[in-house]
């Protein structure tokens, strides 16, 4: 009950504020009632007028009670993944405003489909990457390394745990002589050269 009094307060003194920058007539009486609470009155206010100048850099946005900065739900999990599959790594995130979300790997900024409409990343409306297919070789900038997921709305922002996403790696393996007879307590080392496809 007195948080809610304190915030009505707050609140009261900040719409006071604002309307005196605008050079309007404010008047203030406090006044005792009943059981020792203290009222405070003011010239009525409408409140479109307030709502419209309280934009924080934002465009459109206007600060509301129900209105709350970004968190992450649903964090990335490590992925290891074949060169060509198709993977998504998971964000979700909450906020009022419902927060914008970007990618970033390695510290940088990751291109999705919003971006450039050929890139091979999704950024679906879940706030989640989706890969058409994992990219792994010369030609072209590799998918693998370790991921974050950003949410933003005018109230802050969010962060989630890092993710790695490694491409696998296919390796071909052959035995010489093709028949091995081994004791039960011996040991026996292979070589398995790994092949990048």
């Amino acid at each position: 009950m007195l948080a809610a009094q304190l915030f009505f307060l707050i609140s009261l003194l900040f719409v006071i504020r604002l309307e005196q920058s605008r050079g309007k007539d404010v008047s203030l009486e406090a006044e005792k009632r009943r059981g020792g609470n203290e009222v405070i009155t003011s010239s009525p206010v409408l409140a479109t007028e307030v709502d419209q100048d309280i934009s924080f850099g934002y465009k459109g946005s206007r600060l509301r009670q129900e209105d709350f900065p970004p968190r992450i739900v649903e964090h990335p999990s490590d992925l290891i993944v074949s060169k060509g599959e198709p993977a998504t790594l998971n964000c979700k995130a909450e906020g009022r405003p419902t927060p914008t979300v970007e990618w970033y790997k390695d510290g940088e900024r990751v291109e999705t489909d919003r971006d450039n409409p050929r890139s091979h990343r999704m950024l679906l409306p879940s706030g989640s990457l989706f890969f058409l297919r994992i990219v792994h070789g010369r030609r072209s900038k590799p998918d693998d390394g370790s991921y974050v997921c950003v949410a933003r709305n005018y109230l802050g922002q969010a962060i989630s745990h890092n993710a790695s996403l490694e491409v696998a790696s296919k390796c071909r393996c052959s035995f010489f002589p093709p028949l091995v007879v081994l004791i039960l307590t011996s040991f026996v080392r292979t070589r398995c050269p790994k092949i990048v496809l």
